[in-house]
């Protein structure tokens, strides 16, 4: 019956493709990792709806769900996020009128997988304090590091950031950032005291430099250009510091679960991690649950539970 009076909304295909391009132009003040996986999610939704008559109804979402599944072969977690991307751009087309309904509001995905970790948290601080800070490369490379894992700031934020969003309070530092969503609002990354001395040593290794250049660029030769370090070059840079050996590499992604893992273990409340992180809802601490009791054992996981 539910299905019944939704109301139907035919959208025809070139309009739909304006109004994708419309969407894409409102995420401009969105972070640009946000802005590239909506704009693949809608891309795949303009497929599906070249081949399938859509309506605009829950039902159509479903189907839409199912074929990322069965016939694009994505991963429950990608078809998550593609799902996400579809409520924002149809709640989109309700502030243009264009709708009256959210019809991809109710239909949800699966349940997130979650990986083990295999490499405990004392093995991955070690790694990162035993990198070579001799040069300009180690102590990027380090201060890089030491801002996720000490402080948990994500990859996106230090991509992007300037000489001139850190700011200096005395030994310690924060930093400015774009937050998520479409508004583009700042802000502040409270970053700890020993990733702060990382952070300025690497900064003077470049000296002199000005609050208009990235924080963190490529190394050619021996000295820093001013190439922003892009997000496949952060990957393959860290990827060095962060082999085990075998499977027991620890993506550049995970380092934030291991800030929080950090974090519980030196006595700080799930509240309080909450609030560090900046997290948003409760999927990273369901993550953090799951990984937890694999990488420093039972304690850690019932308080987090």
């Amino acid at each position: 019956m539910a299905l019944e009076k939704f109301p139907v909304t035919r959208i025809p295909q070139s309009q739909l493709v304006s109004l994708v391009k419309q969407f894409d132009v409102r995420m401009q003040h969105a972070r640009k990792t946000t802005r590239h996986v909506y704009k693949k999610a809608l891309d795949r939704l303009l497929d599906f709806t070249k081949s399938n008559s859509v309506r605009f109804l829950p039902k159509d979402f479903i189907e839409f769900r199912l074929w990322l599944f069965n016939d694009q072969k994505l991963s429950r977690n990608t078809v998550n996020v593609y799902l996400t991307a579809s409520r924002r751009f149809c709640e989109f087309l309700i502030d243009l009128g264009i709708l009256k309904r959210n019809p991809a509001w109710s239909v949800h995905g699966s349940a997130q997988e979650f990986k083990t970790l295999k490499v405990k948290l004392t093995e991955v601080a070690a790694a990162i304090s035993r990198i070579d800070r001799t040069t300009v490369l180690g102590k990027r490379d380090f201060a890089f590091l030491s801002a996720i894992l000490e402080s948990g700031a994500k990859i996106s934020e230090l991509i992007n950031a300037d000489v001139g969003d850190l700011k200096r309070y005395g030994r310690q530092a924060k930093l400015n950032v774009r937050g998520e969503g479409s508004r583009g609002e700042y802000e502040q990354v409270s970053i700890s005291q020993p990733a702060s001395s990382a952070l300025f040593s690497y900064l003077e290794s470049r000296s002199p430099v000005t609050a208009g250049e990235p924080l963190f660029t490529t190394i050619r030769g021996r000295r820093a250009s001013s190439v922003r370090l892009s997000f496949r070059g952060a990957r393959a840079a860290m990827r060095r510091h962060l082999d085990f050996g075998g499977e027991r590499k620890v993506r550049l992604d995970s380092l934030r679960t291991y800030c929080a893992i950090r974090l519980m273990s030196r006595g700080k409340s799930s509240g309080e991690v909450r609030s560090i992180m900046r997290f948003r809802s409760n999927m990273p601490f369901r993550k953090i649950m799951f990984e937890a009791k694999s990488v420093n054992g039972k304690k850690i996981h019932r308080e987090i539970g």
